[in-house]
């Protein structure tokens, strides 16, 4: 069955429903497959993530067991 073909298939079974809590339940899925939380980062916080990737990549990090190690000492 090809996109469009599922597509319609979907929308006659959406028009049954009868349920409130399985609407509210389409639209999260539908919203959350439409939106994704990279969309909402401003430009500074971009350039933030982006340096910070760049860094990773020059091995400019430290390893979760450094900080742990560092840290010890306060637990």
């Amino acid at each position: 069955m090809n996109l469009e073909a599922r597509k319609y298939q979907f929308i006659q079974e959406l028009v049954k429903v009868d349920d409130e809590r399985v609407l509210e339940k389409l639209e999260l899925v539908l919203k959350a497959n439409q939106n994704d939380w990279y969309d909402d980062l401003s430009e500074s916080e971009i350039e933030e993530i982006q340096s910070g990737l760049d860094q990773a990549e020059k091995g400019e990090f430290s390893s979760h067991e450094e900080v742990m190690k560092r840290f010890l000492k306060w637990h």
